[in-house]
């Protein structure tokens, strides 16, 4: 899997200060999800990472069953390890979640 890589358009006008510690970079690949501590045996889901940056991502699933404050293990190209979920919006058939990495190794 290869993820391209862009750099953000600056906000529009009138948005809000950005209170984010680390700048994001926008990708384009797969990361895959496996919600832990949960009763749930579903399978890993399969979302699609919006962007990135030193400390989490965002990504875009159809999982109605992630939800914020629960641990994730994730996997993708760059890096593979646990995370938290911070949110979740959903907007129609898609769902968005915002992850703050806990735990990750960088893939070489």
């Amino acid at each position: 899997m290869h993820m391209k890589q862009s750099l953000l358009v600056e906000r529009p006008p009138g948005h809000q200060e950005e209170r984010r510690r680390n700048p994001r970079r926008e990708v384009q690949g797969v990361v895959f999800l496996k919600i832990l501590k949960s009763d749930l045996r579903s399978a890993p889901i399969r979302a699609s990472l919006i962007d990135l940056s030193a400390s989490g991502f965002r990504a875009s699933h159809t999982s109605k069953e992630i939800c914020a404050g629960q641990e994730v293990a994730f996997c993708h190209d760059e890096e593979k390890g646990t995370a938290r979920v911070v949110w979740t919006r959903i907007l129609g058939q898609s769902v968005e979640s915002g992850f703050l990495v806990c735990q990750g190794k960088r893939k070489e």
